[in-house]
């Protein structure tokens, strides 16, 4: 159980990317369904969103022209007959009338089509921007969907002759616009998909721990800790234990599962991260937080007051099971002098030697590693620290009492006013200011122009 073991034991990748991208482009539903039954929920919601809908179903009868370009273009010219009463286009152009995206139009073939279909698909994409993460390369993704140049007419037969040439090393058989390589099923899952597709552009997809998650066995033995504890606690070593990581267990976990703890004990120090203090937003499990202070600046007391903290847990208030989360060796000294109480430890590959984990596993006590659980699931938790923070910096920057700055003006001035003039001043000028960053990221105060 090194740092170098990502054995699928260990970690499972994830599919909302992939899968979205595969919705997207047309898929089959009962393909996708099939063989992800996991996934029902993602389905439920992109079925749900309307934009997602529409750009599916454009995709879907551009890839269906693509491959039937001849038979289609006889049936239009020959048989007489619009896209509507072609049998392979008629679910998708139902679905977009009833969306009131409409598309048929009378003498045209197969070129107008699908450049119209591609204009249309090119104009709304940036609507379903919001169903990827905002670490995703958006400018990729949406690459996928836009062919260049669509309004020359060569290159939407190139793209055709291309696509169908090579229709079963595109995903699914469904056309996206990329240089078609045989690599398999490219959205088999997020890690294959964003590395193939960072390819694409001459770059690397690095950050794994967004797109892959503890596998259901790891999952499976903390559900066990947790149901075969009379009562448990989750015990967080703050200096030891990086927060966001942490914050990515709490959130990958089965909410369900994790209501049984009693609580989590938080034991943070003055110089780590105030990360820690907002975990109780996220959360319904009861968060007691510790600041533990120092008597001495280079010395801290948490280890001290985690091990006292722990005991009285157990002998005072019958706390049976302990999580504890932290990649200090030193909580073995914790551990071998509770021999009766339960431990289930979580650490980081780089902050764990293999002492450490040899001793546990000796011990039978079972371990884990943080670093395994998905880390792509916290932008809320991201975003309302970086509000909270910014809201704390700039208050003080621009918590101007506006009367008496009016008042102060008028002194200095030794201006006299009416009060009709004085309201017409304090409504367009001091309610009229506002903040703007200018070109080299100083924030100002802006005035209303005369």
């Amino acid at each position: 159980m090194d740092s170098t073991d990502n054995s699928i034991y260990y970690q499972s990748v994830q599919k909302n990317i992939s899968l979205t991208v595969a919705f997207l482009i047309g898929t089959k539903m009962e393909l996708l369904t099939t063989h992800n039954p996991d996934y029902q929920e993602l389905f439920d919601k992109l079925l749900k969103n309307e934009n997602a809908v529409i750009i599916r179903s454009l995709c879907n009868i551009r890839s269906n022209l693509m491959l039937n370009y001849t038979d289609t273009e006889r049936s239009i010219v020959y048989g007489l007959k619009n896209l509507d009463k072609i049998d392979i286009f008629k679910e998708d152009i139902a679905v977009l009338n009833k969306l009131e995206v409409y598309i048929i139009k009378a003498n045209y073939k197969v070129n107008k089509y699908l450049y119209d279909i591609s204009a249309l698909i090119s104009q709304k994409i940036q609507l379903v921007k919001d169903l990827f993460p905002e670490w995703v390369n958006w400018n990729y993704v949406k690459s996928l969907f836009v062919i260049p140049k669509i309004q020359n007419e060569k290159n939407i037969i190139a793209e055709s002759n291309k696509y169908s040439h090579n229709r079963f090393i595109y995903p699914y058989s469904r056309y996206i616009y990329w240089n078609p390589s045989d690599e398999g099923n490219i959205l088999l899952n997020d890690v294959k998909f964003l590395k193939v597709l960072y390819r694409q552009f001459k770059d690397e997809f690095y950050d794994i721990s967004k797109v892959k998650d503890a596998s259901e066995s790891v999952k499976t033995n903390i559900y066990d800790f947790i149901r075969n504890s009379k009562s448990a606690v989750i015990v967080v070593d703050c200096e030891n234990c990086d927060a966001y990581k942490f914050v990515s267990v709490l959130k990958q976990l089965d909410q369900d599962e994790i209501s049984r703890i009693h609580k989590i004990m938080l034991y943070d120090d003055i110089h780590t991260t105030r990360a820690w203090s907002y975990v109780d937003k996220i959360t319904d499990i009861p968060v007691e937080y510790i600041l533990v202070d120092r008597i001495k600046e280079n010395k801290s007391l948490v280890d001290m007051r985690i091990c006292t903290g722990v005991s009285a847990s157990y002998y005072r208030d019958n706390i049976s099971s302990f999580i504890l989360c932290s990649s200090d060796s030193d909580f073995w000294g914790l551990i071998s002098s509770l021999p009766q109480a339960d431990f289930l430890v979580m650490i980081e590959y780089s902050k764990s030697g293999p002492d450490i984990k040899n001793a546990l596993v000796s011990n039978g006590t079972f371990y884990c590693f943080i670093d395994d659980f998905c880390t792509g699931n916290i932008k809320h938790f991201k975003t309302a620290l970086l509000r909270t923070e910014l809201k704390e910096r700039v208050s003080d920057a621009v918590n101007i009492d506006t009367k008496k700055l009016t008042e102060e003006i008028y002194t200095a001035l030794r201006i006299e006013l009416t009060d009709s003039e004085k309201k017409s001043f304090y409504q367009k000028y001091i309610q009229g200011l506002s903040l703007y960053v200018d070109k080299d990221g100083i924030m100002k105060i802006k005035i209303p122009e005369v």
